[in-house]
């Protein structure tokens, strides 16, 4: 063949995979090693070679955003999480709208929404959901992205009020509502008292943002003197009661589980407790050598001798009490159990409950009837009763106990926490930093 005959053919060999690319990332990176190949074991055991390679372009994407190291690692483990409920199509597409993310608002919000992956999926759901929850972020992103961090540290708090839809509805608002002013917007997404709102409307809820004001005047109209009320956010996984610091009631912006006309009814009964308890406790007690058992008693018969004191001013005030006490005189006889039932036993004297534990609660309060105005009463009281309850041997966690009925405060204002407390006392200490951690969150 001549050299004027020849022809030059292209030879194209095929481009990089993502997934040969991804390997190759991670063999420079002694950080990402570890991680990577626990992920990359649990993954690619039994997934498809198209799945593998999307989900692979996901964290090339991730790189070549600059998210950082911090994020790969959270996309592998959050990975892992999805795709054992959703599939590996989910995480692959949580991983480019994390990407997206990084672009407008930085790799500290996305390590926020990454970290924040595996609780939107268990509140959520469905992949669906969680695909609606991710737009959400994204357009917050190229909208407010100061504000990306904020919204994602407070999933799970958010997320208990409403669904995927009702997300992205939440970040429109908050958008409309902000404007262009960045200082609203990040107050906005920080949860004040307007995206609070939005939220209960979005979930249905009649919560203390509507009621305040009818609260308010409730009090002001028994005691004479209107009340401070400030609201506490929902934790997770936890029922919160109200509780009383400084003169201030706390009260949970909503009460899980209980709406309409009913939600109105149980703020009302909270509020009329603890304003009786600002009007009629006149001293914080002194913790001294009490046992945890102890000091829940005396919380107990405290919050009897105040609801006494207060139904000989207010009678009508047994209506709006009387709904919550629903414990009966059955069943295990378990610390919690047993204390909701003397609970209801001190507040109606119709109940009937033979367990002696109880009896002899109700037969020490009845004995001193004539001394309500003493609240040194539910000191002697409450800690004749620990000891009985101690001796029964029954189980009581002081870190997992929860007042009832659910209308109570949690109690804590009721002593003065600057006394020493003793090494056993184990549910002062979670009095004590619960008392801090209030005083920070209302300064």
């Amino acid at each position: 063949m001549s050299p004027s005959s020849a022809r030059l053919r292209l030879i194209e060999t095929p481009a990089d995979r993502a997934v040969t690319r991804l390997h190759r990332l991670v063999r420079q990176r002694d950080v990402l090693r570890a991680d990577f190949r626990t992920a990359w074991d649990s993954i690619a055991a039994d997934c498809a070679d198209a799945e593998l390679e999307a989900w692979a372009a996901a964290a090339i994407e991730l790189a070549f955003v600059n998210a950082g190291p911090p994020c790969l690692l959270a996309f592998w483990r959050v990975s892992i999480a999805l795709r054992a409920s959703f599939g590996l199509s989910v995480p692959t597409a949580f991983g480019h709208a994390c990407a997206e993310v990084c672009r407008h608002a930085g790799a500290a919000a996305a390590l926020a929404c990454l970290q924040a992956g595996g609780a939107a999926a268990r509140q959520l759901g469905s992949a669906r959901e969680l695909a609606q929850w991710s737009r959400g972020l994204e357009r917050l992103a190229r909208e407010a992205p100061e504000s990306v961090a904020a919204v994602a540290s407070r999933t799970e708090t958010i997320l208990h009020y409403c669904d995927g839809a009702a997300f992205e509805s939440f970040i429109a608002t908050g958008l409309k509502a902000g404007g262009q002013d960045r200082t609203r917007r990040r107050a906005f997404f920080a949860l004040d008292a307007l995206a609070r709102q939005t939220l209960e409307r979005a979930a249905g809820v009649l919560g203390f943002a509507q009621l305040e004001r009818q609260l308010k005047a409730f009090a002001t109209a028994l005691w004479g003197r209107p009340p401070i009320l400030r609201a506490i956010e929902p934790i997770a996984g936890h029922s919160r009661r109200a509780g009383i610091s400084g003169g201030i009631i706390r009260v949970p912006a909503v009460f899980r589980g209980v709406s309409g006309e009913a939600a109105a009814q149980l703020f009302k009964a909270c509020i009329a407790h603890a304003t009786a308890h600002l009007a009629l406790t006149p001293a914080r007690f002194p913790v001294g050598q009490l046992k945890p058992l102890q000091i829940v008693l005396t919380g107990l018969i405290e919050d009897a001798r105040v609801e006494a004191l207060a139904l000989r001013r207010f009678p009508g005030l047994r209506r709006v009490w009387a709904p919550f006490h629903v414990a009966v005189p059955s069943g295990p006889a378990t610390a919690p159990a047993l204390l909701a039932r003397l609970a209801r036993a001190l507040f109606d004297p119709d109940y009937a409950d033979d367990n002696g534990f109880v009896a002899k609660g109700r037969a020490l309060f009845a004995a001193e009837a004539a001394r309500l105005e003493d609240p040194a009463l539910s000191r002697r009281v409450g800690g004749l009763l620990g000891n009985d309850l101690g001796q029964m041997r029954v189980q009581f966690n002081a870190r997992t106990y929860v007042v009832e009925p659910v209308y109570r405060d949690d109690g804590l204002g009721l002593w003065d926490i600057d006394d020493p407390a003793p090494p056993e006392a184990e549910i002062l200490e979670l009095q004590v930093e619960a008392v801090r951690m209030t005083r920070q969150e209302n300064p």
